[in-house]
């Protein structure tokens, strides 16, 4: 990976999900590149406990609070960092929730027991939250000429696994407004893609990865024999928004050390 500090000096950058894992790791990266950090996350604390890492190691950052299911609160980010900034240049949309994390590790059901409110609750975050999301980012993008977005898809944007109907549906979802947003703004300077994390050490996946019925399989499945770190995501999510990239748009890109082949 190419050396990406100062790639993006003077640029403005916003992360949600940025209170832990592959959030806070990419906020933080976005720093070290130049960019001012806007850290959004639900948890609101956290996100300004990341603000405030950036900001002692001598960044720009401020905390949001925002919960991406409500399409009024993407927009209120949105023009805080704004407001704040003058301009939005990249956006990383990763705020995400799956089954386990819903049901606080009791078993998922089948899909014919899948309660709706779990359906329903997956969707709002991980689907609907991305078009909150890009809904609101285009605008600043365009009155500023141009920026860079990515989404966080998943490998369930390409395969699934039982037992996860509402995520993958999402997660699919995500890949498809990341073609479409490609295909519509490409001429007008705004590119999106989308990063597909493998199995990523975080909070998020803790879960799965603690229990070894799942820990031992996956981990044979990993070509190069370790689950990933938050920072093997971050790294490409920066240079996706980094000049390197520039004629990188509409890609669904796995970062899954070889799972998927």
């Amino acid at each position: 990976m190419v050396d990406l500090t100062g790639t993006l000096a003077e640029r403005v950058a916003l992360v949600t999900g940025a209170a832990s894992g592959i959030g806070r790791a990419t906020a933080e990266l976005f720093a070290r590149a130049g960019a001012a950090v806007a850290a959004a996350d639900i948890n609101e604390a956290g996100a300004e406990a990341v603000a405030a890492t950036i900001a002692d190691a001598g960044g720009k950052s401020i905390a949001v609070g925002v919960d991406v299911s409500d399409p009024d609160q993407c927009a209120a980010m949105v023009d805080k960092v704004t407001s704040l900034f003058g301009r939005l240049d990249c956006a990383f949309n990763n705020a995400g929730i799956t089954e386990l994390s819903v049901l606080e590790g009791a078993a998922i059901p089948e899909t014919h027991e899948l309660p709706l409110h779990l359906w329903r609750r997956i969707l709002a975050v991980d689907l609907d939250g991305v078009f909150h999301c890009v809904r609101a980012e285009l605008p600043a993008m365009l009155a500023g000429g141009g920026g860079a977005i990515v989404n966080t898809a998943s490998l369930q944007a390409h395969i699934s696994f039982p037992r996860t109907l509402a995520y993958t549906a999402a997660k699919h979802g995500v890949s498809g407004i990341t073609k479409t947003i490609a295909k519509e703004y490409g001429g007008r300077n705004i590119r999106c893609n989308a990063v597909s994390p493998g199995v990523i050490q975080t909070p998020l996946n803790e879960e799965v990865i603690s229990r070894p019925e799942y820990r031992e399989p996956l981990l044979a499945a990993i070509p190069i024999g370790r689950f990933g770190e938050p920072l093997d995501v971050a790294k490409v999510v920066v240079w996706l928004c980094s000049p390197g990239a520039a004629y990188v748009n509409g890609v669904t890109l796995p970062v899954d050390a070889g799972y998927l082949a």
